[in-house]
């Protein structure tokens, strides 16, 4: 059997054909991965672009210290005056002056206080033998008694004040005294007389 000569010289031909094709495609296959894996790498955002995490937490040296919160101010107490203890001193130079015009109506005088502006009240005690019992409480503006009765009161003359009291037993010997208040109640001593009030006169 003999073989046609184009047959035989034309099959090598077609094989290295079909190679070529093979590698061709084998190449353009590879290349398209490549380029797929190059395009979805292009796609994936880097970790390293993420914002950090750390820009949601405010930073800790924003928080005001301590030490700068103002302290609690404290009022100092406030200084308040002295108490005034101070008693007046005593009226001295007491004297009955008479009687007055009816039964138990005694004049009396008394030295003035050297700072009369410290001097609000003059009480009158008498004693009929059982001890001193005040009868006369008056403020030395002038204004009504606070007990008893008082009259012609003058506290204007600089050396001696004077005043009407009532009621003051007459006809019996007595000790009268006489003391000063001051505003914050404080009340001086006294130095008391012994008298005997009768008609007109205090013997």
């Amino acid at each position: 059997m003999k073989f046609h000569p184009v047959y035989r010289a034309n099959r090598p031909l077609s094989m290295l054909a079909a190679a070529a094709a093979l590698v061709s495609f084998s190449a353009c296959s590879s290349s398209d991965d490549t380029r797929a894996e190059q395009a979805q790498s292009a796609d994936v955002v880097p970790s390293t672009t993420a914002s950090p995490t750390t820009t949601d937490t405010p930073p800790t040296t924003t928080v005001l210290p301590t030490t700068t919160v103002p302290e609690a101010t404290t009022v100092p107490p406030t200084t308040a005056a002295p108490a005034d203890d101070e008693p007046p001193q005593a009226p001295t130079g007491v004297v009955c002056l008479g009687v007055g015009g009816g039964s138990g109506e005694v004049l009396l005088a008394f030295d003035a206080p050297s700072d009369p502006t410290d001097i609000e009240t003059i009480r009158v005690y008498v004693d009929e033998g059982s001890g001193f019992q005040r009868v006369v409480k008056t403020t030395i503006d002038g204004a009504p008694a606070s007990m008893g009765s008082v009259w012609d009161l003058d506290t204007t003359d600089p050396t001696t004040w004077s005043m009407g009291i009532y009621p003051v037993p007459t006809f019996a010997e007595i000790g009268i005294a006489v003391t000063f208040g001051d505003a914050a109640g404080n009340e001086s001593g006294w130095y008391p007389i012994t008298v005997t009030p009768t008609f007109g006169s205090c013997s």
